[in-house]
């Protein structure tokens, strides 16, 4: 039996990493290209500002035309540019922050498995839980996030390792599944945190929904 990462997760990943990486290359084109380009009218445009509409207006048409620049006049101040220049590295710096590891857990994720074997399971990973050496099941999250951490010590071993089961990455009927199987070899006061699935499978089966 084998539990696939989810393809609803891998595209979270996917579309957020796509998301904020366009966003970095838009903010970065503005910082290294779009507002750079404009400084030049903008610190020209700046020398006159003080001069009234008439006079600016007519200094700025030669001002333009010998320096070959846009005969519209500039909005923003050089000095606003260089503000807006240092924002657009902050901002596409953050988008690149959330955007690479985004992209590399999608990367990360293709072809992720958990499957069960004779004695326990195993993953693509490398890791391998043997149901005898848990110690404790930790399902205070399976309600409400899917997620339960299996405590192990395998034999002869001198540091305790974590299983996480989540059934909101991995595919959930065989995970859960898993974790039944896992259950079934525990004592019950090895599992904190929430009910063993048995239990609740057998409340479930003594109070059924009322018929409308």
């Amino acid at each position: 039996m084998r539990a696939n990462f989810q393809k609803s997760y891998r595209m979270r990943y996917l579309a957020l990493a796509t998301v904020c990486l366009l966003m970095a290359a838009w903010f970065g084109y503005d910082g290294l290209v779009g507002y750079p380009a404009q400084l030049p009218a903008a610190e020209a445009y700046d020398e006159i500002r003080d001069l009234d509409d008439k006079k600016r207006a007519e200094q700025w048409k030669q001002i333009a035309a010998d320096k070959n620049l846009p005969k519209q006049t500039p909005k923003k101040t050089a000095e606003q540019l260089r503000s807006d220049i240092v924002g657009q590295y902050f901002w596409g710096g953050i988008n690149l922050l959330v955007g690479l590891p985004a992209l590399f857990l999608w990367l990360r994720s293709r072809g992720k498995w958990v499957e069960s074997t004779d004695d326990g399971l195993t993953t693509s990973w490398g890791q391998t839980l043997r149901f005898g050496d848990v110690t404790l099941l930790d399902k205070k999250k399976w309600q409400r996030k899917g997620i339960a951490k299996a405590t192990y010590t395998p034999v002869g071993g001198v540091a305790s390792g974590v299983f996480i089961f989540d059934d909101f990455k991995f595919e959930r009927e065989p995970l859960g599944q898993m974790l039944r199987d896992l259950e079934k070899q525990l004592r019950p006061e090895q599992i904190v945190g929430g009910p063993a699935e048995a239990e609740l499978e057998s409340s479930s089966a003594e109070d059924p929904k009322p018929e409308v």
